[in-house]
């Protein structure tokens, strides 16, 4: 089994339910059509890192059915129940009982995240010590952990006020008192606002997804 894996936490683009935060700026389509674009420029960053890409999805038979139609090659695992701190550890805990022995969860909100960020956090994986890549809103973009450090590293998915600013401080805090080596790669942003949204249009690549949207965008 492959030893490096890379899980991207998705939901389906069902308008009104993904990037709600963008709207009444962009209509419900839009901001469904934002997360759809940044979904795909995040599933083709991860396939060019190391290890097996999966896709974990949310949601019942109607996301299956999404994903498996859009990502037909892709290995597509549903998220256990819960709240995402809940959601993380499972993913984690079912991988390395299936044999992996590094994964990073990545979301995807960062479509135009540099492919530098993420090769540094498998590195950082390699050398043994779990890893995080802080968002600008307080958050992350990506956690990892290596199959050494866990279980103790499910004391980071306890108790976090998720979608939060205080979310990465408190993943520390748990870190900390657990004693587990924690790295940071370089900060990147999240796209939940409009304003987040014109930052994205300036670093998108001519031949992403979210750049052919945007151009159909009033930003």
């Amino acid at each position: 089994m492959p030893a490096d894996r890379l899980l991207i936490f998705a939901r389906q683009p069902v308008p009104g339910s993904v990037k709600t935060r963008l709207i009444p700026a962009l209509s419900a389509d839009a901001a469904a059509a934002v997360y759809e674009a940044s979904l795909h420029d995040v599933l083709r960053l991860a396939a060019r890192e190391r290890g097996r890409v999966e896709l974990w999805y949310d949601g019942g038979s109607d996301a299956e059915h999404y994903f498996t139609r859009e990502f037909p090659v892709l290995r597509l695992v549903r998220q256990a129940p819960g709240d995402l701190g809940e959601r993380m550890r499972d993913a984690f805990e079912r991988s390395f009982a299936d044999g992996a022995e590094r994964v990073i969860i990545m979301g995807s909100d960062s479509p135009t995240l540099p492919e530098a960020h993420l090769r540094a956090a498998f590195d950082t994986l390699h050398e043994g010590s779990a890893v995080v890549g802080p968002a600008m809103d307080g958050g992350y973009y990506l956690i990892g952990v290596p199959a050494a450090g866990w279980p103790a590293a499910a004391a980071l998915f306890d108790g976090v006020a998720w979608s939060t600013a205080m979310v990465l401080e408190q993943t520390l805090e748990r870190a900390a008192a657990a004693g587990i080596v924690v790295r940071s790669v370089p900060q990147w942003y999240d796209i939940d606002t409009v304003d987040d949204l014109r930052v994205a249009a300036d670093d998108a690549l001519p031949d992403s997804r979210l750049y052919a949207c945007l151009k159909e965008l009033p930003l």
